[in-house]
């Protein structure tokens, strides 16, 4: 089991950069393609498109993945994965070829519903993994996620400076198609770790699954909700800004170089914070990141140089970027093995649910008060998770222990 879970955990963090480098060598330079594509001149109303191009996409995956993650539990998280991959690898590229942002936005909420990568890669690892290891699992997984980012902001703004954004688009769908490949012939998912596929007499895709949800669970899902509106709030209007400062000219190009840069710090934060979980509880880790994610925020609301909005994201994203593994270690620890791909299938909901919410206030944030005004709202987001946090904490102290808590409810926990 030690070497499978190892050999596993490396082969989808290869897959996950592949993918994460696909995506960013696109999406962050849509509110470009609309500029330069669909004549989308005035940055109010690119921001406002951008932001139901946000909205649309995250509703779609918002609302399938509990359904992925249900039969993920049934059928398989490598198959899962795969579907993930093939996919979007597939019907991403389909996006150049929108004649109008109508299509665009169709296009992508139908890849949207089949996407995922993310969140079924985490619940193949994690379900794979020995509990006792699982923080640093999930933190060198999230250390993929920045990785592939950081490539892929640095791809994407070369090629779509130099060459336009065809070879982009077809970029991103390789990359994807290459992610696929290296699963489907690598990892194993290891059913001896997995859970058994029992059939149950409850439905557990009704009613019967939220009884059984512990207060602490609803809690985290909550979080994670707040956390996805605070975390992608600003994120895809930074070439808006950026253009703010510096100017139409190369606006790409910047906009690359300073995701990439946030991108690093992701990456150090994940490694950092994903050994710590193992080590500390996730929470308390969790407070001093909120606090300097707020101020980091703040700093690229305000500022007038690249270098200085360059500096506030990568210390916004490596102290936001923690927040996920800590929160993702949390849910585990409180969480059946059996019904692990399911619940991390509500939590991606619940954070989707919050970019989708974020998305549909960012637009009329951007209309009302500019762009300045989209980071210093992130910033206030982020802050309103320190409370949430504190109730969290009180009600895990009176429940005493996730079993006990289960016991109470009629439930046997883990």
């Amino acid at each position: 089991m030690e070497l499978s879970w190892k050999r596993n955990l490396v082969c989808v963090w290869l897959s996950q950069i592949l993918a994460m480098a696909g995506f960013a060598a696109i999406y962050p330079f849509v509110p470009i393609f609309f500029r330069d594509v669909y004549g989308m001149t005035d940055p109010a109303v690119c921001g406002v498109w951008v932001a139901v191009l946000t909205f649309c996409g995250m509703f779609s995956f918002c609302a399938a993945a509990p359904l992925w993650g249900y039969l993920a539990d049934r059928f398989g998280r490598k198959l899962m994965l795969l579907r993930s991959y093939y996919v979007t690898g597939l019907l991403f590229p389909m996006l150049y070829f929108a004649p109008n942002i109508y299509w665009f936005i169709a296009i992508r909420f139908l890849v949207s519903a089949f996407a995922g990568t993310v969140t079924a890669a985490q619940t193949l690892v994690v379900t794979n993994t020995p509990r006792e290891r699982q923080g640093f699992a999930l933190g060198a997984l999230s250390t993929a996620f920045w990785s592939g980012n950081m490539v892929g902001f640095v791809i994407g703004g070369v090629v779509v400076n130099t060459f336009g954004f065809f070879w982009s688009f077809i970029i991103c769908g390789v990359l994807y198609l290459m992610g696929g490949i290296l699963v489907q012939f690598l990892v194993q998912e290891n059913f001896e770790c997995a859970p058994r596929r029992e059939k149950k007499k409850a439905n557990r895709f009704g009613r019967e699954v939220f009884a059984r949800w512990t207060s602490a669970i609803r809690w985290l899902l909550l979080i994670f909700l707040v956390m996805g509106m605070a975390r992608r709030f600003d994120e895809p209007f930074l070439a808006l800004l950026v253009e703010a400062i510096h100017g139409t000219a190369d606006t790409a190009f910047y906009t690359g170089l300073i995701c990439a840069a946030a991108a690093v710090g992701g990456i150090v934060s994940g490694f950092v914070v994903g050994k710590l979980c193992d080590r500390t509880a996730p929470e308390k880790l969790a407070i001093p990141m909120i606090v300097g994610a707020v101020a980091a925020m703040l700093f690229q609301a305000f500022a007038t140089d690249l270098t200085v909005l360059a500096v506030a994201r990568f210390i916004t994203f490596f102290c936001a970027g923690g927040l996920e593994p800590a929160f993702q270690t949390l849910l585990a620890r409180n969480t059946p093995d059996e019904e692990q791909g399911s619940l991390f299938g509500w939590a991606s909901s619940s954070r989707m649910l919050g970019i989708m919410l974020a998305a549909a206030a960012g637009g009329a944030v951007i209309y009302c008060f500019g762009i300045r005004g989209i980071f210093v709202a992130a910033a206030a987001l982020m802050l309103a998770l320190l409370p949430l946090l504190a109730c969290l904490a009180r009600i895990r102290r009176q429940a005493g222990s996730p079993r006990q808590e289960a016991a109470a409810a009629g439930e046997v926990r883990l």
